[in-house]
């Protein structure tokens, strides 16, 4: 039987109906993102989902990155559980000030696939307007 899931962003096809993923590496970089994305307590029906990812903005470079790596291993091993994480690179573009996930799992059938998150980063423990240049 082949799985069918709503396609995220979600649209509507051609035909009127909601659009359908079936593809199983679209399917869960989709359950990926979603988690990953999702604070956790967001979910009023399901408050343990999610990450503390957002709690690191203020951090430091080095201090978010660590925290960020930790929170996708705890996600994955809470509630993605039939993914294996295989490898977290992150990166940080000091021109936008953005930082980037790129989460490499297997799949349940093996197939290795990634996913890049984009999270955004203000460095320093001040908000950004107290900032000093």
């Amino acid at each position: 039987m082949i799985e069918k899931t709503i396609a995220l962003p979600f649209s509507i096809n051609a035909y009127g109906g909601i659009s359908v993923a079936t593809d199983q590496s679209k399917i869960w970089a989709d359950r990926v993102r979603s988690v990953i994305g999702t604070t956790i307590r967001e979910r009023v029906m399901n408050p343990e989902i999610g990450t503390l990812i957002s709690f690191s903005i203020f951090n430091t470079e080095e201090s978010a990155e660590s925290q960020i790596e930790s929170e996708i291993g705890k996600a994955f091993s809470s509630q993605l559980r039939l993914l294996t994480l295989n490898d977290v690179v992150i990166t940080h573009d000091e021109y936008t000030n953005l930082m980037t996930a790129e989460i490499v799992y297997s799949l349940p059938n093996n197939e290795v696939v990634s996913t890049v998150v984009g999270l955004a980063l203000v460095n320093g423990a001040n908000p950004p307007y107290e900032e000093s240049l």
